[in-house]
């Protein structure tokens, strides 16, 4: 699942904070976290996690096991961007609404990422059906471009339960591009 997960922000790639529209800035490393350091990003992640780097041209961090057995998780996705911003954002939500049950989105905003050219933020709700048990889970997707031309899609996910005490905002904050 988590390989399908991943293989899915590159997809999204190839297609296309402190407030609600980012802060411009990224935030100092907190405390008990450290840095993953991408080809055109960084962001912080809880120094407890694994990383995940055996994903196709994708990097990303796992915490442990939460709410009904899902572990939250801090990606990014990156490709060539082949299409505009607000088409990539459109893609995103085609191809969420078709592949995951009830998705909804709650917050649909342009976004200052520091060092990105543009970039937009898109966090959803939706409902992760394992065998018998389904979980809410809340996703925030920031899609990316830089100047390069490179289209990035950070995806942090984890059980709506669990979403802001595993620190995922504050990976939020730390992204910036390079």
């Amino acid at each position: 699942m988590r390989k399908a997960m991943l293989i899915g922000l590159l997809v999204l790639a190839g297609c296309g904070g402190a407030d609600d529209r980012g802060g411009g800035r990224a935030a100092a490393v907190p405390s008990g976290f450290k840095t993953l350091d991408g080809p055109d990003y960084t962001f912080a992640y809880p120094s407890g996690w694994k990383l995940l780097d055996d994903i196709e041209g994708a990097k990303g961090a796992q915490g442990p096991t939460g709410t009904a057995g899902l572990a939250p998780q801090a990606a990014v996705g990156r490709g060539k961007a082949t299409a505009s911003l607000p088409l990539s954002v459109d893609g995103l939500k085609t191809d969420n609404r078709v592949r995951r049950a009830g998705w909804t989105v709650v917050k649909d905003t342009d976004y200052e990422v520091d060092g990105a050219a543009r970039a937009h933020l898109i966090e959803a709700t939706y409902k992760e059906v394992t065998g018998s048990r389904t979980t809410p889970v809340r996703t925030i997707d920031v899609l990316a471009q830089t100047k390069q031309g490179v289209a990035l899609d950070l995806f942090l996910r984890a059980p709506d339960a669990d979403f802001d005490k595993v620190g995922l905002r504050k990976v939020l904050d730390t992204f910036r591009v390079k």
